[in-house]
């Protein structure tokens, strides 16, 4: 046996080219097995968690009902038909103990109720009964204006539902809600004669969609018909997009009625819609929790896959060296044949046996060849279709402008959402050239400096912090700036951030990951503008920090 398997040898090559091909038809068919297996599992338990996520509108709806049943109760209560019809707002002193009895009875239904935030009336005759003994409404706030109540005036008899927001109609409550509003009819002509709100926490919203998950990383929240959200475990998180979900993908799997989930990543998403409210249950399974004990499963096959090997191999072993024997005379001719041209093979005469090696030799010379011609035209084809694409990319470049009074619109909207949630730590200002309107720029290109400037500059401040944005024209190039007065950096952090936008990530290990946006967006500038533009950065310590994005001039009829 060793004298038979010495390296080198024809009868070593063919053991080991059948042990080759043994040993990756087993592991082909240990992967077709095991994903088979995986497969029917993610399938069984995605079906599980279809069911689960009808289960769970269901109570959605049961628990709005149950709200609805309250909000219909209060409406209908003698007291407030009473002085919603007959107190007019001059009159409101004379119905004082009236007044006081509605409201401890909106008291009693928040003690009662955990879940249940606020309750307040809003009379058309500018009556305003809240729930809260203490409570005093804002001043600055004008409740007619607000959706809800618009929304429960045009619903009628309707109640309307909203997604979550900030509450700010109690003056110093900002609370985060889902709210609930119907019209108060008049039992006896059907008029309106005021609004009924109910002001819902999240902790039974969350309850529920937390009872309902599969594994530990898997979660459940709600949007409604626009894709806002309307609960999210992470709310902070998403509001202030440190997190994102697939917002778009998931609204696209909703208007397709063929499909029932979609994968991004490690992440299995499936939606269900909510008859009575029209809000959108949205269930998350992280892959690892579908197959629990899949490492068990990767060992059963992988033994299973060496004893087949082994098995194998050894009756590889037996074979080859059955076949190897009629050609060792052929194997101590062609061992003179140092300059590796095949055809001599062809003009050796001996025994038809080797006759015929030799010819089948010539044939696997001949598909070698066509196989390298392949190869080629493949290569040649595959360099065409390359540059096709790149000349589509070229192409489909527009669809990532906009319009820079878009891009200011999209920064004064983020703004907004940050002055409410960090109340009185910041404000800001901007001053952009009328002449810049009408240009373009990319997409999401100022709010990631904007909310840079916030985390890394101003957030910690023990002062108010300022945001300036501005911006106008340097001769042919469109300069925005962003300039805080937030700590600011000394020369070698300055030094460090600028490395970090010039290098690849991969490329440089001592950077952390913060900043990414940042990044982002001055690769995406020097990517479809060119290498002379993207950011510029300038800071002081103690004074702040000031970015620059500086683009061509162009406007849309350029790239169309």
């Amino acid at each position: 046996m060793k004298s038979s398997l010495r390296l080198g040898t024809l009868e070593s090559r063919i053991y080991t080219i059948f042990t080759l091909m043994v040993f990756v038809s087993i592991i082909i068919m240990q992967l077709v097995s095991f994903r088979f297996t995986i497969n029917t599992v993610r399938s069984s338990t995605l079906d599980s968690n279809r069911a689960m996520l009808l289960q769970l509108v269901k109570q959605m709806d049961s628990y709005i009902e149950g709200m609805e049943q309250v909000s219909m109760a209060v409406a209908e209560d003698d007291e407030i038909q009473s002085l919603l019809k007959e107190v007019l707002p001059e009159r409101r002193g004379t119905d004082t103990d009236l007044f006081y009895s509605i409201q401890d009875r909106l008291h009693n239904y928040i003690q009662a109720r955990e879940d249940i935030s606020d309750i307040l009336v809003i009379g058309d005759n500018g009556i305003i009964i809240p729930s809260d003994l203490e409570a005093e409404i804002n001043p600055w706030t004008s409740v007619m204006e607000k959706d809800w109540y618009s929304g429960a005036e045009k619903a009628f008899d309707r109640m309307v539902v909203s997604s979550s927001y900030v509450q700010n109609i109690i003056k110093n409550r900002y609370s985060w809600v889902v709210s609930l509003s119907r019209a108060i009819l008049s039992r006896e002509d059907r008029k309106i004669m005021g609004v009924l709100l109910v002001d819902l926490k999240f902790n039974r919203i969350k309850e529920l969609c937390e009872s309902l998950v599969i594994g530990r990383k898997g979660y459940n929240f709600i949007l409604d018909n626009e894709g806002n959200y309307v609960f999210h475990p992470t709310q902070q998180l998403v509001y202030s997009s440190i997190k994102e979900e697939p917002i778009r993908r998931i609204l696209s799997l909703i208007e397709d009625p063929e499909r029932t989930s979609f994968q991004e990543g490690d992440r299995y998403f499936m939606v269900e819609t909510s008859p009575l409210t029209g809000w959108h249950v949205v269930s998350v399974t992280h892959d690892s929790d579908i197959v629990t004990d899949w490492k068990y499963v990767q060992i059963i096959y992988a033994l299973i896959g060496l004893i087949l090997f082994l098995v194998v191999g050894v009756a590889t072993n037996k074979i080859s060296s059955g076949i190897t024997k009629p050609v060792r005379k052929l194997q101590e001719i062609m061992q003179s044949v140092d300059t590796g041209e095949f055809q001599l093979v062809g003009s050796i005469k001996a025994t038809d046996e080797i006759r015929e090696l030799a010819r089948e030799y010539d044939i696997m010379v001949g598909r070698i060849r066509e196989l390298m011609e392949a190869n080629i035209r493949e290569q040649e084809f595959k360099r065409k279709s390359d540059l096709k694409a790149l000349q589509a990319q070229i192409i489909s470049k527009g669809r990532e402008l906009i319009l820079i009074r878009d891009e200011i619109e999209h920064v004064r909207s983020y703004l907004t959402i940050q002055e409410m949630r960090y109340k009185d730590k910041f404000q800001y200002e901007m001053d952009i050239d009328p002449d810049l309107w009408e240009l373009i720029t990319l997409k999401i290109t100022l709010q990631p400096i904007v909310e840079n400037a916030i985390y890394h500059g101003i957030k910690e401040l023990d002062y108010e912090g300022y945001i300036a944005i501005s911006g106008w024209l340097d001769g042919e190039v469109i300069v925005l700036e962003v300039k805080d007065n937030g700590q600011g950096m000394d020369e070698k952090q300055l030094q460090e951030m600028v490395q970090g936008l010039e290098t690849p990530l991969e490329k440089r290990p001592l950077f952390s990951r913060q900043g990414m946006g940042v990044r982002n967006v001055h690769e995406r500038i020097r990517l479809y503008f060119g290498q002379e533009y993207g950011l510029y950065c300038f800071s002081t310590p103690g004074k702040g920090t000031t970015i620059q994005v500086r683009m061509p001039v162009s406007t849309m009829e350029d790239y169309l």
